[in-house]
C-alpha cells in the first residue's frame, strides 16, 4: 500500500517518495523509486525506517536549503512524543534527496515554546528572513507555521501565527519574489462541510538578494498540491539547477 506520495524531477529522472506498507519488516516506512521514462522503475530505496514496528512515518515532503542540503519532513504515527502527539512531525537533513537514510538523524520538530506540530507536514525553504533564509513547516493540527532561520537547527524552531486556518495537508509554495508563501488549505476531512482557501503568508525578516523565481508551475495531477518552478542556478551544480516540483497523490 502506498499513499502520501511526493514526486519530483531530479537529475533528469522522475522521483517518487512515498509511504510504504509492503515491507514486512516495518509497520510503515518512507521510500522512493526513480524512473527515466515513467515506465521502468528502480527498486525500492528506503528513506526513513524505525526498528520499532509500531511507528509509522508518512506524509513526506522535502526541499533543498540554501546550504545545498535537503530537509524532509514527515509525520510519525503512534509517536511517543508528549503529551499526545500521535502523529508528531519529525524531520531529517541529508546531502542528497536520493539518500536520506545514509546518515539518518531523525529529529522531532519542537518549537521553543514547547509546541510539537502533528500530522501532514509540508516544508519549504526560502532565502528570505536572514543570512540562512527560512525553513517554513506547516502541519495538520495547528493554524500556526513553524519557522527556522538556522537551516533546521533543532533548537531554533519558532511557532508563529499564519493568518490562515488549520487544515489537513496544507501545502506551501514560495512565490516569485521569495518573501511570500502561498498557503493552500483544503480544510479538514471527516466533516460534513469543507472550506477550501488559499492565501499569502509574508515571511518575516529581510528580503533576499537572490534572483526572483523565473516561473511557478503546478505539480501535475495527483492531489492539486504545488511545488517550486524553475530556480535557475539554485543549489549545488551536482543537482543541475533543475528546480523541482512536488505534490501529494492518493
Amino acid at each position: 500500500m502506498c499513499l502520501g506520495t511526493f514526486y519530483s524531477y531530479i537529475r533528469n529522472q522522475l522521483v517518487v517518495h512515498y509511504s510504504d506498507q509492503s515491507d514486512p519488516l516495518y509497520g510503515q516506512k518512507l521510500a522512493h523509486r526513480t524512473s527515466r521514462d515513467g515506465y521502468a522503475w528502480s527498486s525500492t530505496v528506503n528513506d526513513v525506517i524505525f526498528s520499532n514496528y509500531t511507528l509509522r512515518p508518512g506524509m513526506i515532503t522535502m526541499d533543498q536549503m540554501g546550504n545545498g542540503k535537503w530537509i524532509t519532513t514527515y509525520e510519525v504515527g503512534f509517536s511517543p512524543a508528549p503529551p499526545a502527539n500521535y502523529y508528531a512531525v519529525h524531520y531529517t537533513i541529508a546531502d542528497s534527496p536520493l539518500n536520506f537514510l545514509a546518515g539518518q538523524t531523525d529529529i522531532l520538530l519542537k518549537a521553543t515554546d514547547g509546541t510539537i506540530p502533528s500530522a501532514s507536514p509540508f516544508v519549504q525553504w526560502t532565502p528570505t528572513g536572514g543570512p540562512m533564509g527560512t525553513v517554513v513547516v506547516s502541519d495538520g493540527s495547528y493554524s500556526s507555521l513553524f519557522l527556522n532561520t538556522k537551516y533546521g537547527d533543532p533548537s531554533s524552531w519558532v511557532e508563529v501565527p499564519s493568518g490562515h486556518g488549520v487544515g489537513y495537508s496544507r501545502s506551501l509554495m514560495v512565490m516569485p519574489d521569495q518573501s511570500e508563501l502561498l498557503v493552500f488549505n483544503g480544510g479538514m476531512y471527516g466533516g460534513g462541510n469543507t472550506t477550501v482557501s488559499a492565501g499569502i503568508y509574508t515571511v518575516p525578516g529581510p528580503k533576499s538578494n537572490w534572483p526572483p523565481i523565473a516561473s511557478c508551475q503546478k505539480s501535475g495531477p495527483g492531489g492539486g498540491q504545488w511545488g517550486k518552478g524553475s530556480w535557475g542556478p539554485r543549489g549545488p551544480p551536482a543537482w543541475g539547477g533543475k528546480g523541482w516540483f512536488g505534490g501529494w497523490g492518493w
